[in-house]
């Protein structure tokens, strides 16, 4: 899974907080809007938008807007836990200058999909996501750790039973360090969709594709959320 993107996306502003300001003097002062989530995405080309045309990458741009989320993008094709394509791997990665620079209220793991391809076996994929978790919670320790496992494409794509595998591992180490974690195999997101999705090269999806996975992140994302800050923002 090819290519590669760093950038920092500006989500949609809400009209909500605008609407105060034509509240009448005896409903009480002004309140401030909540600070915007500051989130990083960090992962593979899936979350690059490889595929997507002309612009990209399409589902993070999705999401970001669909929650209102100030969102910055790491993402290179080809790199995973366990391994580094023409690049990198996720540690690190991570461990580069620049990379988890600012201060961040949520980091989402992407990945696992490589790994796959790689034929990582389970442990081999437990013990380097908890080596990323654990470097993410010494950098970032006031961040929410997500963890987003692997991703089939539909038919007629090249679907890889060991995604699975590799997928449940790191819902393994999910469980284990108390984070939340989802998947596009586990959550069956690429079921149903129609030929519009795939992207010729039977892996990645198209813009239409992305655009329907950024709605499903979205929705993950507003979930956890809501629920109360879990154990992986300790330092």
């Amino acid at each position: 899974m090819g290519g590669r993107t760093y950038l920092r996306l500006a989500a949609l502003v809400g009209v909500a907080a605008l609407a105060l300001a034509g509240l009448p003097a005896s409903a009480g002062p002004p309140v401030a809007p909540a600070a915007k989530v500051s989130a990083y995405f960090f992962g593979d080309s899936l979350m690059a938008g490889t595929g997507a045309t002309p612009r990209r990458p399409v589902m993070a741009r999705v999401a970001a807007a669909r929650l209102g989320w100030d969102v910055e993008v790491d993402a290179w094709g080809g790199t995973g836990y366990t391994t580094t394509g023409s690049s990198p791997g996720y540690l690190e990665r991570l461990q580069r200058p620049g990379a988890l620079s600012g201060a961040y209220d949520v980091v989402l793991l992407e990945g696992g999909t490589n790994d796959a391809r790689v034929r990582s076996t389970p442990e081999q994929v437990r013990t380097a996501v908890r080596e990323v978790v654990a470097h993410v919670r010494e950098r970032q320790p006031q961040a929410q750790v997500v963890l987003m496992g692997a991703y089939d494409p539909p038919p007629p794509g090249r679907v890889d039973p060991h995604r699975t595998t590799v997928d449940r591992a790191i819902e393994q180490v999910a469980v284990e360090l108390g984070l939340p974690f989802f998947s596009p195999v586990s959550g069956g997101w690429t079921k149903g969709q129609p030929p519009s999705f795939l992207h010729p090269d039977r892996i990645h999806p198209t813009a239409r594709g992305y655009g329907e996975m950024g709605w499903r992140l979205a929705a993950e994302l507003g979930r956890i959320s809501q629920m109360p800050q879990s154990a992986s923002s300790a330092p």
